[in-house]
């Protein structure tokens, strides 16, 4: 029959045991929040990198098509075609500055 020093040091090596299993219990969950945390913003990462390229790219073909839409050779087909606009003759240039008509001279060499 074990005596009461015996039992202190069995109730004090349990509590020490109970102590230590609780703190790398509490310690592996802290590992795998951090690890899971640090995964979701690797994916993160990822998606807005590959984000980033998407855009990336759309701004180019954006860039591109702004280019050929303001070409001057398209805009002038189209005031002619769609619009029936004309180029105006230098003699028939007629300029306002305030309230005051001004007529274009036309130039000879």
């Amino acid at each position: 029959m074990p005596g009461p020093k015996q039992s202190s040091n069995d109730m004090f090596f349990t509590m020490t045991f109970m102590v230590v299993v609780t703190l790398l219990i509490g310690l592996f969950l802290g590992y795998l929040w951090v690890h899971n945390a640090v995964t979701n913003t690797i994916k993160e990462n990822m998606a807005l990198r590959k984000l980033e390229q998407q855009l990336d790219n759309q701004n180019r073909e954006l860039r591109s098509e702004l280019t050929n839409l303001s070409r001057g050779d398209r805009i002038k087909r189209i005031a002619r075609s769609e619009l029936g606009m004309v180029t105006p003759k230098p003699e028939s240039l007629v300029v306002f500055i305030d309230g005051e008509t001004y007529k274009s001279q036309r130039i000879t060499q």
